[in-house]
């Protein structure tokens, strides 16, 4: 295992040159990480559409939105990656891909957000446009996020295919790129909240899907194809959300940094899922899933050896929620056929990202109901059936359109 690992630090980061190859667990997934993030907004965020309501404690843990944004970043990795070679690569066409892939559907976002607003600053409006955006100030300048709060994730994304074409002209050694990025963040773990902190702890998750797409990270080459255990994943994801082991163990260790750095905990869930759903399998990632499912043991243990099992409902949550992960582990009929309904959510995920904010807000402006009861049920109905309505009118009819329109030679 020691040669291997070395041999894969000596590795130029680089396309093996493999055909593109959809992967629909790849997309099921996506699509599932979509309806987290909308998860986690409905039950915890009810202030987009409702002034006075929120719902029960243990709602606010039936979503994840965290864990399943790093999620986004390691499949956006991976899809780059599996959709670029060093062989054929182009500065310009690669851009071009990339705008007409992102821009449609998030101008569209942004003009709802203007309605909802009454008007925007030319100052915010092109600093948004320009994927700018970030609370956290750049030295000083500070471009607001525009009301549709999900987008930072967009102010990352394209810094990472940014950063991606250095990366496929230098092709560095895998180990010359992870040093760069671990002093990166030794540097900001010690140093006050900055923009460069997100940068860095979310560029591990991109640079893991990265990785996998271009095979850096192998697997056995006989391993069957295996189903993915997509109900057991999911109930894993949320008990590793809403746990927060990286943070538990940094505060054992007495670090407490404002960098996020208990993000980086969340590398070995990471990848077990984009193993699982690359068929990857090999001894270092079979001892990597049992890591994952195996070590929320020792905190659920810890809180009843202490009698604080019951002190919070975040850990009555979470370990409800590892407990099923173990028990659909085995079970595929189920999980197949969720995954195979997550294959259109995945389609559209994009949308549903960027549209589920702004959709809720124009509803809470727009509709005012004075029966409490029946404004909860009309108001969460029009919401999840206008932004998948509208998703996938522009994901599935609009955005193809435009791309074959910017792209006809």
């Amino acid at each position: 295992m020691y040669a291997k690992f070395i041999s894969f630090l000596n590795q130029p980061v680089k396309s093996p040159g493999l055909k593109n190859k959809y992967n629909p667990a790849i997309e099921q997934y996506r699509g599932l990480c979509a309806l987290l993030v909308m998860m986690e907004h409905g039950t915890g965020h009810t202030d987009m559409l409702f002034k006075n309501f929120t719902w029960p404690l243990y709602v606010n843990y039936f979503g994840a939105g965290f864990l399943s944004v790093i999620m986004f970043f390691c499949i956006s990795g991976y899809v780059i990656g599996i959709t670029n070679s060093n062989t054929n690569f182009s500065i310009w066409p690669y851009i071009k891909k990339r705008m007409i892939r992102l821009y449609p559907i998030y101008l569209i976002s942004i003009a709802l957000c203007v309605i909802i607003a009454g008007g925007i600053t030319v100052y915010v409006l092109f600093g948004n446009i320009f994927f700018l955006q970030n609370d956290t100030p750049y030295f000083g300048f500070k471009v607001p996020i525009f009301i549709n709060y999900v987008t930072w994730t967009l102010n990352s994304e394209v810094l990472y295919y940014l950063l991606f074409i250095i990366i496929i002209y230098l092709k560095p050694k895998v180990w010359k790129l992870l040093l760069f990025m671990l002093i990166l963040t030794l540097l900001v773990t010690i140093a006050p909240p900055s923009f460069l902190a997100g940068y860095a702890n979310g560029y591990y998750f991109w640079i893991l899907g990265l990785f996998i797409g271009w095979n850096l990270i192998k697997g056995d080459n006989d391993v069957p194809i295996q189903p993915v255990p997509i109900l057991s994943l999911l109930f894993l994801h949320l008990c590793q959300h809403h746990l927060g082991i990286g943070q538990m163990i940094l505060h054992t260790l007495g670090v407490y940094t404002y960098s996020g750095l208990n993000w980086l905990f969340d590398i070995p869930f990471c990848l077990m899922v984009m193993s699982i759903l690359t068929n990857r399998d090999n001894a270092f990632l079979r001892f990597n899933k049992i890591v994952c499912f195996i070590l929320p043991a020792f905190v659920f243990i810890f809180l009843i050896a202490t009698n604080r099992i019951f002190e919070d409902i975040r850990w009555m949550m979470c370990l409800i929620y590892w407990i099923l992960s173990l028990v659909f582990y085995f079970e595929r009929k189920a999980s197949a056929f969720i995954a195979d309904k997550l294959t259109g959510v995945g389609k559209i995920s994009y949308a549903l990202y960027l549209l589920h904010v702004p959709v809720a807000l124009l509803i809470k402006k727009l509709i005012s109901i004075s029966n409490p009861t029946a404004e909860i049920v009309v108001k969460y109905l029009l919401w999840i059936s206008i932004t998948f309505s509208l998703s996938i009118l522009l994901e599935l009819y609009l955005q193809p359109a435009i791309r074959k329109t910017l792209t006809r030679e």
